[in-house]
């Protein structure tokens, strides 16, 4: 089954994979999600310490302010996320072409920067609040210059990587025709390499304020408002019942696979999630019947609670097998972090980001997820749902089974689970054997020839 398997990949998805391995703009992209992988690796273990689910933890992070320094952990890394993918796309795409790198991918940053809003509307308020919830007096609305994290992490994403491709080719081509100052030899090298893409970085700066300029006068506002706009309206037509939240997973787990932050979708779906949950929290604190009992059920299921987004519990249990060295240290360094629902190490490093291999398995996983849900559900008659509970996204998905539903909610997950493995053991079964391979120095079709 498994070389049948494997047959049927290398027929349908390896022309494609061969074609991405080969695109200047696939292949660059790929390695500019990986070279990320010391940033969202490095912070995971802080991440799990201030997002650790005991209550008592919590609480005391929360009095004593110390989650403000645990989200600054967040801020300099996931919510820098964009910068960083920018300047590794700039930098190694003008590489590849054998330009200037640095210098590309600081004339990247810039423009990214540039189209960014970057006014923060802020109430002043009469009295000071010193408890939340509370209220408390508006007296005006100041304009403070910063920059959103909003933008600058998963939610900007697409952004960059656009403003990346279409600054460094800009860069590249105007290199390529001279359009840069000549200064006489005698200049020193350092400063010539500093003053000889000045004419560039004009014209480049110039074209993305003319893009800021031109979306400051649509309703949007901005490019960023615009690519959020495009998703959030599609969106609306789907939510409300479990066959709309496997959808919407679906697209999440759909984007992401292309490099595009699951924090888009979601952030454009979370306004009309938001109330349809807060019914389910006023009938639980009512004593009356969960009006979106099998949606909830479903949203669990296919949330970040099973390994992160795309589901990826299955994807770190079919790797406890592993043969590959490769493989190996990953595993040994992800499979903490993943517990506690912390991905990114998988999506970047092994990477599951555009690659062919792990298409499949990454778009089916909230179907499969999210249908055996709503069926188990059905089967076993599940009307408990702690609808009031707000659990950390770094609890593990067992734990938040358990505290939703009991025992019930549980035999769903080990449904799951089965399930998700079984999804996800064959793609990584191939996976290892090519990466097994690669490191004996046997090429695969030398190897499919002894056997």
């Amino acid at each position: 089954m498994m070389k049948n398997l494997e047959k049927f990949l290398n027929k349908f998805l390896g022309p494609m994979a061969n074609w991405m391995n080969g695109n200047a703009f696939f292949s660059t992209l790929a390695a500019s999600f990986m070279r990320t992988l010391p940033i969202t690796l490095g912070v995971s273990v802080l991440m799990i310490i201030g997002g650790f689910p005991v209550l008592s933890w919590q609480t005391f992070l929360a009095t004593s302010q110390l989650n403000v320094e645990f989200n600054a952990v967040i801020g300099a890394s996931m919510n820098a996320l964009s910068l960083f993918v920018t300047f590794n796309f700039a930098y190694l795409y003008a590489k590849r072409f054998k330009q200037n790198g640095l210098t590309s991918a600081l004339i990247a940053i810039t423009s990214f920067l540039m189209l960014m809003p970057q006014v923060v509307q802020v109430p002043a308020l009469k009295e000071t609040l010193t408890k939340f919830p509370g209220t408390a007096t508006v007296t005006a609305i100041n304009s403070v210059e910063a920059f959103q994290t909003t933008y600058t992490g998963g939610s900007g994403l697409f952004v960059g990587i656009l403003v990346a491709y279409l600054s460094t080719k800009l860069f590249i081509k105007l290199n390529e025709k001279h359009f840069v100052v000549k200064l006489p030899d005698s200049v020193p090298p350092m400063v010539s390499e500093a003053l000889s893409p000045a004419f560039i970085s004009i014209f480049i700066f110039i074209v993305f304020f003319l893009i800021r300029l031109s979306f400051h006068f649509t309703p949007f506002g901005n490019i960023f408002a615009f690519m959020t706009n495009l998703v959030q309206q599609p969106l609306q037509a789907v939510t409300g019942n479990p066959w709309g939240i496997i959808v919407i997973a679906t697209v999440t787990n759909l984007f992401w696979f292309f490099g595009i932050h699951p924090s888009m979708v979601l952030g454009a779906a979370s306004p009309i999630l938001y109330a349809i949950f807060n019914e389910n929290i006023n009938a639980y604190a009512h004593g009356l019947a969960i009006p979106y009992l099998m949606t909830a059920v479903v949203y669990v299921a296919t949330g970040n609670g099973f390994g992160g987004q795309g589901g990826t519990y299955g994807l770190v249990f079919s790797m406890l097998g592993v043969k590959s060295k490769r493989y190996q240290q990953l595993v040994k360094l992800e499979l903490i972090p993943a517990i506690f629902n912390i991905n990114e190490p998988l999506i970047f490093g092994m990477p599951i980001i555009l690659n062919p291999l792990f298409f499949i398995p990454m778009i089916l996983s909230a179907a499969v997820m999210g249908l055996s849900a709503w069926g188990m559900a059905t089967i076993l008659h599940v009307t408990t749902y702690f609808a009031t509970a707000q659990l950390p996204w770094t609890m593990p998905g067992f734990l938040q089974m358990f505290i939703y539903g009991g025992w019930k909610w549980l035999v769903i997950m080990v449904v799951i689970l089965l399930l998700n493995f079984a999804l996800w053991y064959p793609f990584f079964r191939i996976a290892d054997r090519r990466a097994l391979l690669e490191e004996s120095g046997v090429k695969e079709s030398e190897a499919n020839v002894t056997k």
